[in-house]
């Protein structure tokens, strides 16, 4: 399943460098790559893989800065989510939902891994 961490802003987004940096620094075992994208093109700016024991997601990014893609085991995903909302200031919601929108919770400094896992499969 496919699920997102997205924002709201006209004013603010995450840059592909500010995202590449600390996906590297948070995330070392993660491949990252970055795109050269066609005209017009809105996602896949950043692409990842990372493992983690018998865990793994793959991660992509929208070229506004304001959406990443995860597809990959839960407990990782959530914690893509967690690491992800460091990222955006705390005065901008950021929400944690899959690609149906079957489910959304707003991310914030006090969320945690079961709270999104428990979010995702009820």
């Amino acid at each position: 399943m496919a699920y997102l961490v997205v924002f709201d802003s006209e004013k603010w987004s995450v840059g592909q460098d500010a995202l590449v940096s600390s996906l590297t620094a948070e995330w070392p075992a993660a491949a990252v790559r970055r795109r050269e994208l066609d005209e017009g093109a809105e996602v896949r700016d950043v692409e990842w893989e990372v493992q983690r024991g018998d865990e793994e997601v793959e991660g992509y990014t929208h070229v506004d800065g304001r959406c990443i893609y995860l597809d990959g085991n839960i407990d990782l995903v959530a914690d893509f989510a967690l690491w992800y909302r460091k990222l955006v200031p705390k005065e901008i919601e950021v929400v944690f939902c899959d690609d149906g929108y079957s489910f959304d919770v707003a991310v914030d400094e006090t969320s945690t891994r079961v709270e999104l896992v428990a979010a995702a499969e009820a």
